[in-house]
């Protein structure tokens, strides 16, 4: 009789240089049971993750399991990131992303973000602040039932005087505005989630092809065996 080892899913990441070398740095301080192959040397090449199981979907509002984040945090983006700092308090601690910068309402009970305007989705579309207002509505819409939307109980609505300005409104004051307003939510493609809510976006092709603005391309999934990502060459 032959002992024969599971099969685990796959996570391939082809990178591109500097980044590649960060995400590898990364997943080698983090992570177990991984394996990296190099093309080319030190820049670039394909970082191989094994990981538990697969996702449950690929659709941030409403994944629920730790290889749907993995993927999800290298293929979407947040407003602003978390610095080095680590500090959630205010705003200092973040780094831009989507926004490149953001202004505070003088009485602190709203935050305009002003999005980077060379930001474009992975096929090609500009994003614009209705992406920004409909990621809200996706997360904090009840037919959704987004596991998330508790997280953002703080924010009253978002508002977009233009294009490229996307304005959050606080129901009170606190030191985690930002940090509420930034961090729980990955923004998402309006242009293609088109008005859906409830079964319809889980039954959605972005939640088994998702389509971001991170700094790596969603490739191919192939269940119970891999997901592929590519560095997203042309990144802002």
């Amino acid at each position: 009789m032959v002992d024969v080892a599971p099969i685990r899913p796959q996570l391939l990441v082809h990178m591109r240089p500097k980044i590649g070398l960060l995400l590898a740095a990364l997943f080698a301080a983090g992570c177990t049971g991984g394996e990296t192959a190099k093309n080319g040397g030190e820049n670039g090449g394909t970082l191989v993750i094994s990981v538990g199981g697969d996702p449950d979907l690929l659709f941030p509002p409403l994944s629920s399991t730790t290889p749907a984040e993995i993927v999800e945090n290298l293929v979407y983006d947040p407003l602003a990131e978390i610095g080095d700092s680590l500090s959630t308090v205010g705003d200092a601690g973040f780094k831009p992303r989507l926004a490149k910068s953001w202004t505070w309402a003088h009485d602190s009970l709203s935050i305009a973000f002003h999005l980077d305007s060379a930001a474009r989705w992975h096929d090609g579309v500009p994003v614009r602040s209705a992406d920004v207002k409909s990621t809200f509505r996706v997360y904090t819409d009840t037919a959704s039932g987004s596991p998330f939307a508790v997280t953002l109980a703080s924010i009253d609505s978002v508002s977009t005087p233009d294009s490229m300005t996307a304005v959050f409104w606080f129901k009170k004051r606190s030191p985690l505005q930002f940090f509420d307003a930034v961090y729980n939510m990955s923004i998402l493609p309006d242009h293609l989630l088109k008005g859906s809510s409830g079964a319809a976006l889980r039954a959605s092709s972005l939640s088994r092809s998702p389509v971001g603005t991170g700094r790596f391309r969603f490739v191919s999934w192939n269940p119970g065996s891999a997901i592929q990502l590519a560095a997203d060459t042309g990144n802002y």
